[in-house]
């Protein structure tokens, strides 16, 4: 039943990262390019492809549970950090994104669960990921 609990908390917490790490890299972070020019970015084309690519491969290690502590821990730091610069003026959406930021650590404690890649404790040289 544990797995199970854990599988359904990676894919709620997994899935919508991919979504929008997708979305970014689909239309080049199209919609992020005007906030990173007014932040001073240098390069905001190639910033705004790193965030989607972060999204989308830490969703993507969250929904298949490897490296899941490292993922998590990255995605409740970037969810804080984001709701801190983009949703501070706006209280319901800076709230979500501590409360998104709860889970992943959470879910960094609890860990992966047998339901993921290799029982989220991979093999060799892999396995020196945490």
């Amino acid at each position: 039943m544990e797995d199970v609990a854990l599988l359904v908390a990676r894919l709620c917490m997994g899935v919508p990262f991919i979504i929008w790490g997708f979305g970014k890299l689909r239309n080049r972070g199209a919609e992020l390019i005007p906030g990173l020019r007014a932040l001073g970015i240098p390069d905001p084309a190639a910033f705004a492809f790193l965030v989607g690519a972060c999204e989308f491969l830490g969703g993507l290690a969250v929904l298949i549970g490897y490296p899941l502590r490292t993922a998590s821990v990255l995605l409740g730091l970037w969810c804080l950090l984001t709701g801190y610069d983009a949703h501070r003026g706006n209280q319901t959406e800076l709230f979500k994104n501590i409360t998104m930021a709860g889970g992943y650590f959470a879910l960094a404690v609890a860990g992966a669960g047998a339901l993921s890649l290799w029982g989220g404790s991979a093999p060799g040289i892999l396995g020196w990921l945490p």
